[in-house]
């Protein structure tokens, strides 16, 4: 039971995640290029330099759940390589 629970809660921080590293990639993307654009407030009151930031941050987190993922699913991966490679051969 507790152990299901921590795999929804990994999982719903990978959405989470997931999304704000999108998110804040997509801001960056669309943000203005040039030699002061980095002073210019985007959103929320941060500027491009703030962006990159929070993009770094989040995707480093974001990575951070993705090893805990693998690691608590660890057996079920090996599971679905096998069937995967045995299934493959037929």
């Amino acid at each position: 039971m507790i152990k299901q629970k921590i795999r929804g809660l990994v999982s719903l921080n990978l959405l989470f995640f997931w999304i704000a590293s999108t998110l804040s990639g997509f801001i960056l993307y669309l943000a203005l290029e040039g030699q002061r654009s980095g002073r210019a407030i985007l959103l929320f009151g941060l500027t491009k330099h703030d962006w990159v930031s929070v993009h770094t941050w989040i995707s480093f987190i974001f990575l951070g759940i993705i090893l805990l993922h693998v690691i608590i699913d660890w057996r079920l991966l090996i599971v679905i390589i096998k069937l995967l490679l045995n299934g493959s051969n037929k």
